[in-house]
C-alpha cells in the first residue's frame, strides 16, 4: 500500500463509516423488496411511482448514505483536519438522510406529497448539513489536496440537483408552475448521477487506485480539467431547459463521452499496477466500467429508457462503491487496531491480515449474487412478467448477503480489539 501524504491518524471512529455502509445495505434490501412486491408496476414506466421510490432508495438511501460516510471518513486522512464533532455530526447527517429517504420513498410509494415534501426537506437538509461540515473541515485545515478541485465541484454538483428536486416536489404540490417535467426530471437526473455521483465516484477510485493497487497516478490537473468540463457541460444543459435552446442538449453525449473516456483511463491505470493479482474489488470495479457501457449503448440505442436506468443505477452506481467498501473496510480494521497496539506499546504483536475481516471468498460470492441479480433486473426491463420478481429476490439476498460480510468485519474487529484489551 502506498500512504505517503496521508494523516492517517485524524481518521474518525471506525463506528463511522460502518454505521453508514450498514444502512446503505438495508436500502438495496429495500429495493429487492420494492421490486418483489410491486413487480408487475415497476416497469411501466420510468415515471411510475414505484420505479421513482427505487430511483430514490439508490440514490439517496444507497449513495448518499456510502457517499457522506465515506467522505466523512476520507477526508480527515486527505485533509489532514476532522469533521467539527465528527460523532455527533455524523450522527444527525445519518438519521436525517435514513428518515428523509424512508419517509421520501414511501411519499413515492403511497402517492403522498406530505411524505414527499417532509422526505425531501430532510434529505436535502442532511446534505446540506453535510457541506457545511466538510467547508469547516477544509477552511480548518488550510491545505489543499491533489483531488480538492474535482472533489469539491463533484459534492458542489449535489446543490443543483437538490434544488431542482426540490422545486419538482412544490410542483407536485401545486405550488410553483413546472413546465415540461419530464425534461427537469431529465436536468434533475443529469445533475445527479453525472454531476455529483459520476465525478464523485471517479475522483474516490482515481484517489484510491494508487493507495491501495500500487498504480499509475492521473495527473491532478487532467482530472480537474474533465470535471470542471464535465460540470460546464452540465450547466449548458441546464440551459437547453430553461431557455428552451435545443442545441445545447448536445452537451449530454458529450459528458457521456467524457465518462467513457474516463473509462478507459481508469482501465489503463488498473492495467499498469504493480502487483498483477486480480482479486474480487477488481471484479466490481470493471463490472461497473462495462455496465456504463452498456448504458451508453442502450441510451444510443433509444428505445428503453428503464434499462439505461438499470446499467447507470445497478451496474454502475451501486456496483463499483461496493468494491470500494470491500478495499477500505478490511484496512479500516487493519489499520484502527495497528494504532491501538501502538497506543499500548505492543508493536510485536501479530495481527491477523486484512483478508480476515471480509475474506476473497465471502466476497466473490456477493459479487456473483450482485451481477446475476443486476442481468435479470436487466432482463425485466425488456420482459417484466418474467423476471421482475425474480430480480428482486436476487437483489435482496445479495443485500442481505452484503449486510452479512460488513457484520462479520465489524464482529472480527470488536474481537480483535477485545483481545488486544486483554493482553493489556
Amino acid at each position: 500500500m502506498k500512504t505517503t501524504g496521508l494523516s492517517l491518524e485524524q481518521a474518525p471512529p471506525i463506528v463511522i463509516p460502518f454505521k453508514f455502509f450498514l444502512t446503505a445495505s438495508l436500502f438495496v434490501f429495500a429495493v429487492g423488496l420494492v421490486l418483489v412486491v410491486g413487480a408487475d408496476k415497476v416497469f411501466l414506466s420510468r415515471w411510475s411511482p414505484l420505479a421513482l421510490a427505487i430511483t430514490h432508495l439508490v440514490t439517496l438511501g444507497f449513495l448518499a448514505q456510502v457517499m457522506t460516510g465515506a467522505m466523512i471518513q476520507l477526508l480527515p486522512v486527505l485533509a489532514g483536519s476532522p469533521i467539527p464533532a465528527v460523532v455527533t455530526t455524523s450522527r444527525i447527517i445519518h438519521l436525517m438522510l435514513l428518515g428523509g429517504t424512508l419517509l421520501l420513498a414511501l411519499g413515492f410509494f403511497h402517492t403522498d406529497q406530505l411524505l414527499i415534501e417532509t422526505g425531501a426537506t430532510l434529505s436535502g437538509g442532511a446534505i446540506m448539513l453535510f457541506l457545511a461540515a466538510v467547508m469547516v473541515s477544509l477552511i480548518r485545515s488550510g491545505r489543499r489536496h491533489d483531488n480538492a478541485i474535482s472533489f469539491g465541484l463533484g459534492w458542489l454538483a449535489i446543490i443543483p440537483t437538490v434544488a431542482i428536486g426540490i422545486y419538482m416536489v412544490l410542483g407536485l404540490g401545486g405550488l410553483v408552475a413546472v413546465g415540461d417535467m419530464p425534461r427537469l426530471v431529465a436536468v434533475h437526473l443529469s445533475w445527479g448521477l453525472l454531476g455529483w455521483v459520476g465525478t464523485v465516484l471517479f475522483s474516490t477510485v482515481f484517489q484510491l487506485l494508487p493507495i491501495f493497487y500500487i498504480t499509475d497516478e492521473i495527473s491532478p490537473g487532467s482530472r480537474d480539467f474533465y470535471v470542471a468540463l464535465i460540470m460546464l457541460l452540465l450547466m449548458l444543459y441546464s440551459l437547453a431547459y430553461f431557455w428552451n435552446i435545443e442545441s445545447l442538449e448536445i452537451s449530454l453525449p458529450i459528458i457521456l463521452a467524457l465518462f467513457l473516456f474516463l473509462s478507459f483511463k481508469l482501465f489503463q491505470s488498473i492495467r499498469s499496477r504493480r502487483r498483477k493479482i486480480v482479486d474480487v474489488t477488481l471484479l466490481f470495479l470493471w463490472s461497473g466500467l462495462a455496465s456504463l457501457l452498456l448504458a451508453a449503448l442502450a441510451w444510443i440505442h433509444g428505445d428503453n429508457d428503464l434499462l439505461v436506468a438499470v446499467f447507470l443505477l445497478g451496474g454502475v452506481c451501486m456496483t463499483m462503491p461496493i468494491g470500494i467498501i470491500y478495499k477500505v473496510i478490511p484496512f479500516l480494521c487493519w489499520f484502527h487496531l495497528q494504532s491501538l497496539q501502538v497506543k499500548q506499546g505492543r508493536i510485536s504483536s501479530r495481527l491477523p491480515s486484512m483478508k480476515h475481516y471480509i475474506s476473497d471468498k465471502d466476497a466473490k460470492r456477493h459479487y456473483l449474487l450482485h451481477i446475476t441479480a443486476i442481468l435479470l433486473m436487466a432482463a425485466a426491463a425488456m420482459m417484466p412478467t418474467l423476471f421482475a420478481r425474480l430480480s428482486g429476490l436476487l437483489f435482496s439476498l445479495a443485500s442481505l448477503y452484503f449486510l452479512r460480510n460488513l457484520l462479520f468485519a465489524l464482529l472480527r474487529y470488536r474481537a480483535q480489539q477485545k483481545a488486544l484489551a486483554v493482553e493489556q
